[in-house]
């Protein structure tokens, strides 16, 4: 997580519960339904600084690849533009998406972008490629739903 915010002092983990409209709202958005497991809760880390002060957020995630889960981490800093992306683990044969120049494609697209991000890469899709596209995607929509969308919703 410091990879990503060296100015980074501590974290707070953050937990949240995903409900039945959420969760079908997400998936409405995706195209695709959640992943078993991801279906009713949503976690990421709240980076902080000195005094305290928010210098971003992480996300770690995993999207299933041909030969099992793709884990990657994604931080996203206050404006909510994707600030680094990193490949955590990965049983895949091709190991092209872990290239820089494929993961730098994503670094400097802000959270509205989410929806489009499949647009960004015009090589040989693989599931490598295709699990992280899907996978930041999905990671981004569900922060916009779960956290900003319950955020407006509640001031």
């Amino acid at each position: 997580m410091t990879r990503i915010f060296p100015n980074a002092e501590n974290y707070l983990t953050v937990n949240v519960g995903i409900s039945e409209d959420q969760r079908k709202e997400i998936e409405s958005r995706l195209g695709f339904e959640l992943l078993p497991g991801q279906k009713d809760r949503f976690l990421y880390f709240s980076m902080t600084g000195k005094d305290g002060i928010e210098v971003g957020t992480v996300i770690a995630a995993s999207q299933k690849g041909q030969y099992g889960a793709v884990e990657f981490v994604v931080g996203l800093d206050t404006d909510l533009v994707i600030r680094n992306l990193f490949i955590q683990r990965t049983r895949e044969r091709n190991q092209g998406f872990k290239d820089r120049s494929f993961l730098d494609l994503f670094i400097g697209r802000s959270l509205s972008d989410a929806e489009e991000l499949h647009l960004l890469y015009s090589g040989e899709e693989t599931p490598g490629t295709s699990a992280v596209i899907q996978g930041l995607k999905k990671e981004l929509v569900a922060y916009d739903v779960l956290v900003l969308k319950t955020n407006r919703d509640t001031e």
